[in-house]
């Protein structure tokens, strides 16, 4: 994800990019009033949410969900053993296998060994 930028003398992003932001965090925020007002994780369509085998959460500047993505849309993607990453994470349901990101959903498969550590490492229980 590019940083936004404003205000600036030269290279400031345009206002088309800058409407697009705003339109992805308003389709996050809109997915986080729901698991308020509804208090669960809503139904992931298999068919068309990306699947992450052996996923961890990886400790980069912010937490990104690492693991082989199966996009159930695209027929070619990476091969099975590679390894890519989300965009930053905003939200995890273990029990629920579900991940947002800024951007989408992720349906989660079997984590990695790493996983648990990595959960316990960027989760902040009752607000702390």
């Amino acid at each position: 994800m590019r940083l936004l930028r404003f205000g600036e003398p030269d290279g400031n992003s345009s206002l088309r990019d800058i409407n697009s932001r705003l339109r992805i965090h308003n389709e996050l925020a809109g997915d986080l009033r729901l698991l308020m007002t509804e208090r669960s994780m809503p139904r992931l369509n298999r068919d068309v949410v990306t699947l992450v085998e052996d996923w961890t959460i990886e400790n980069c500047v912010c937490p990104m969900l690492v693991g082989r993505f199966r996009d159930p849309t695209k027929s070619d993607g990476l091969p099975s053993d590679w390894l890519d990453f989300s965009t930053p994470l905003e939200l995890v349901s273990v029990e629920a296998k579900a991940a947002r990101s800024l951007t989408r959903w992720y349906r989660l498969g079997e984590p990695s060994p790493l996983a648990e550590e990595s959960l316990h490492n960027w989760s902040f229980p009752d607000g702390r």
